[in-house]
């Protein structure tokens, strides 16, 4: 006779029954009535935690992939933005493990880890003295969105480096320069 599980095994157990799932049946054939089978859960378990089979492959991406982390900024943006697209890479890495070729999950995926990184490089700016506001939005997702690139079309050459130090930092710099100066 198997024992109830309860609290953080089962939800171990759906975790785990969810990434078995997706890697045999893909994110699109995946159905929570699978993954509750395959957990030996009721599928209401699966509901009460997340309403949907996207919210189940967020908690399995979030349990499987390195997270991005809070990266305090210290003042040296090049550091900072250096840390940040670091970050990056290896989210995007873990979450092309998890996503594989299905390009709705990774299209559904990839802009939250954006975000992540994107409020982070505002705060990295502030630190650094730059005024985040006078930096556009698609400025500020420029870095994130060619090293994402470079993973997806130029595999093993990535290079957060030439990115922070060619391209972004740069044109932070002109942005900030041309920013009316805040008034006292």
């Amino acid at each position: 006779m198997q024992t109830r599980r309860r609290g953080a095994a089962l939800e171990q157990a759906i975790l785990d029954a969810a990434w078995a799932e997706l890697v045999e049946v893909g994110y699109q054939e995946m159905t929570m009535a699978g993954v509750a089978e395959r957990a030996g859960a009721a599928k209401s378990v699966l509901y009460r935690r997340w309403p949907d089979k996207f919210d189940l492959i967020r908690a399995v991406v979030e349990q499987r992939t390195p997270a991005l982390g809070r990266l305090a900024p210290t003042g040296n943006l090049r550091e900072d933005v250096l840390r940040v697209l670091d970050g990056v890479v290896a989210r995007y890495r873990g979450l092309s493990v998890v996503t594989g070729v299905d390009p709705e999950l990774s299209s559904r995926l990839r802009p939250e880890l954006a975000q992540d990184a994107i409020t982070q490089l505002g705060e990295a700016l502030q630190v650094a003295g730059m005024d985040p506001a006078a930096i556009s939005p698609r400025l500020l997702r420029l870095p994130i969105t060619l090293v994402i690139d470079d993973l997806l079309h130029h595999i093993g050459e990535v290079d957060p480096q030439a990115i922070t130090d060619e391209i972004f930092i740069p044109l932070a710099e002109l942005a900030a320069a041309a920013s009316p100066p805040k008034a006292p």
